[in-house]
């Protein structure tokens, strides 16, 4: 992939501001139609060089850079190389240091990230790279606006989480008073984090079924459920099928099925097609994709207190 032409490169975009103390850091993020979706994408600097177009995906439980990039600022290996399991397929990913990079004017700690070959989006839309859950856990919560197209960061960054476990929600932590103004609904959220990386995952139901996990997935146009489990629900099939790239550019072609009623937590979705996993790639039970998260206009993503807000 070829991350834009030189004139793209603006660095009086690379500016670092200083956010209000007390007050959540606001970041300026683009909403791009995807399939069914809408995906984030916020402008990040490297060496106070871009801007580049990253996607804020809490469905990727690391943050990634696209190689060249990564080759172009000369990312310093850290590790071995490693397999990374996509939707339809792994790929080969390589753990490197990122020591000054910035987000929307906002500067990050220096952190391991693990370059990758990332596709475009879409024709004539680039990606340069992900910022994973890995990340925004770090802030605490993120708040996610779709329709005013920002994102707000629930404290200051803290120091990458070392140890491995899994926090089941609701904690006693309590979210920013900020985030809860015209909360309508909410789910409780099951966080895992796992030598380095973090993957929240919502309760979701189908007509009364029993509770399932899903992960979080900002970064999926198309939400997925396994095919074993939609043959376990008896969802109809929609005798239609919707293709894509997904991660690290396979492309894949999936069935649908219709979701009838579901929820998550308290809040009830809209009825609609489900695209179901292939055997191959990610073992979960499904993903809940940004179809479904950007129709409620807000959402709160609480890694802390582990649970995620709807405004609508």
């Amino acid at each position: 992939m070829v991350v834009g032409p030189s004139r793209q490169i603006d660095p009086s975009k690379c500016a670092l501001s200083q956010p209000a103390i007390g007050r959540p850091s606001v970041l300026a993020v683009r909403i791009v139609r995807i399939d069914t979706g809408e995906v984030v994408l916020v402008n990040a600097c490297i060496d106070g060089v871009g801007p580049f177009p990253f996607v804020i995906d809490s469905g990727s439980s690391f943050s990634v850079i696209d190689k060249q990039l990564a080759r172009r600022f000369h990312l310093h290996q850290v590790g071995a190389p490693q397999q990374a399991a996509g939707i339809a397929c792994s790929a080969t990913v390589v753990p490197e240091q990122v020591s000054s990079w910035s987000v929307s004017g906002l500067a990050l700690r220096p952190q391991v990230v693990f370059s990758a070959s990332l596709p475009d989006l879409e024709p004539n839309q680039p990606l340069a790279g992900v910022i994973g859950s890995d990340l925004l856990s770090r802030f605490g919560s993120v708040r996610i606006d779709y329709q005013k197209q920002t994102v707000s960061l629930g404290a200051a960054e803290s120091e990458s989480p070392t140890a491995n476990g899994v926090v089941r929600g609701p904690t006693s932590t309590l979210t920013p008073a900020q985030f809860m103004k015209d909360i309508r609904a909410e789910a409780e959220l099951t966080v895992v984090a796992r030598q380095g990386g973090v993957v929240a995952y919502a309760p979701i139901k189908f007509d009364g079924s029993t509770t399932q996990l899903f992960v979080v997935d900002t970064g999926a146009a198309v939400s997925n459920i396994s095919s074993p489990l939609a043959r376990a629900l008896h969802l109809a099939n929609a005798h239609r099928s919707v293709e894509f790239s997904a991660a690290f550019g396979c492309p894949v072609n999936l069935s649908e099925v219709k979701s009838g009623h579901w929820t998550v937590g308290s809040a009830s979705l809209r009825p609609q097609l489900v695209a179901t996993l292939p055997a191959s790639g990610l073992q979960i039970a499904g993903i809940l994709g940004s179809d479904v998260l950007s129709h409620f206009g807000v959402v709160v993503i609480d890694y802390r207190a582990a649970r995620i807000l709807f405004e609508s």
